[in-house]
């Protein structure tokens, strides 16, 4: 098990960070994450889909326990939290989340404050601020989102692995976990924000067969191969260069499904980059593993389900599946037990979602039937 960490910041009541989040009408600002860091998960890159912790709790930053400042934190918890689970960073374009946007108290059912010694500069003065914490409704946020229109997207999502080189004042290197450069920071930060779980390399002797070399070259069979030990969902790799004026160019590729797409991107600072990179990725994803509204039937068969104990642990796994509503056992034999999925979205989404656990392994697939084996 190999321990990642990583630090994230938080916006503030009224506010959001400037090019990710913000609400029509109220000031967006940029908060150093060196002044608003806290540690993240640690994760493990032995499985393949990483549980995403808090999906719908949102952190903001607030100078005053008032009403008003409630009100405004919890828009901007809101919102945040419904990109999150969507995987849409454009979610407040449609009317019916913009006025549930302003009734923000309909979605949340406790919130907590905990006091820092931080403070923020705020018209000239140092002004102490607190973390809001809110903890949101998955019930009512996932009914507002389907209203809406907009997919939701559950908490196991893939692991994506980075190998990203880059060169600034420090020199050119491989970007690990423990870098503590402000891009790392600023990469977990947007990551955070849109429910992406990153996964840095160890950099260790055996990741020392891949050069730093060959990551700036984009020599993506070799990345690839350094990649197998990490069991990713996905992996992102690039070039990231910082000239002397402070301003960002980067050449990255990532690949999700064995298909590379390779992108282009410059900032004027570390954030817009990191955004740059973020947003397009968790679009991506969000496009495979976010579910719509449709609705079917999927017949499954799963093989090796030898004992009572099988049979109960298949059940429970099915039920936790985020595109299942509802499982119906139509037959049993021997040790192969056939289902009827009731599921939201599409049936290759619901493939797509088992393949990021190890708990089944597709035999074959047709339109008449699913055939799984049971691995656990």
């Amino acid at each position: 098990m190999v321990p990642g960490a990583a630090c994230t910041g938080f916006p503030l009541a009224g506010m959001g960070w400037a090019l990710s989040l913000h609400l029509k009408g109220i000031q967006t600002i940029r908060i150093s994450s060196q002044i608003l860091g806290f540690c993240l998960l640690w994760f493990s890159f032995g499985s393949a889909a990483l549980p995403v912790e808090d999906l719908y709790v949102a952190e903001v930053l607030v100078t005053d326990e008032s009403a008003r400042q409630l009100n405004e934190g919890a828009r901007a918890g809101l919102l945040q939290v419904l990109i999150r689970v969507s995987g849409t960073p454009g979610v407040e374009e449609s009317s019916l989340v913009a006025g549930s946007l302003r009734n923000p108290q309909a979605y949340y059912n406790q919130y907590t404050y905990e006091s820092t010694d931080r403070v923020l500069q705020l018209d000239g003065a140092a002004v102490p601020v607190r973390i809001l914490r809110i903890h949101f409704d998955p019930n009512a946020v996932a009914r507002l989102l389907r209203g809406a229109g907009f997919p939701v997207w559950g908490s196991n999502r893939p692991g994506v692995l980075l190998w990203i080189a880059v060169s600034d004042e420090r020199g050119r290197r491989i970007l690990g976990e423990h870098d503590g450069g402000p891009l790392v920071a600023a990469l977990q930060d947007e990551a955070r924000l849109r429910g992406i779980p990153l996964l840095f390399p160890l950099l260790d002797l055996e990741d020392a067969a891949l050069s730093t070399a060959e990551v700036w070259g984009s020599f993506l069979e070799r990345i690839d191969t350094a990649s197998a030990r990490y069991s990713p969902d996905g992996v992102l790799t690039g070039r990231f260069q910082r000239d002397a004026l402070g301003q960002w160019t980067a050449n990255w590729a990532y690949r999700i499904e064995s298909r590379w797409q390779d992108v282009t991107a410059s900032a004027v600072d570390v954030r817009e980059l990191a955004h740059t990179v973020i947003d397009r990725l968790a679009n991506e994803l969000a496009l495979l593993y976010g579910l719509d509204s449709s609705r079917e039937v999927v017949v499954i068969r799963v093989e090796s389900v030898d004992s009572a104990s099988d049979y109960a642990s298949l059940g429970t796994y099915l039920g936790s599946l985020t595109p299942v509503l509802d499982t119906l056992v139509v037959g049993v034999r021997g040790d192969e037990v056939e289902l009827h999925l009731d599921i939201e979205g599409q049936r290759d989404q619901l493939i797509e979602i088992i393949e990021l656990d190890d708990s089944l392994a597709l035999m074959s697939r047709s339109q008449a039937a699913l055939v799984y084996r049971w691995l656990r």
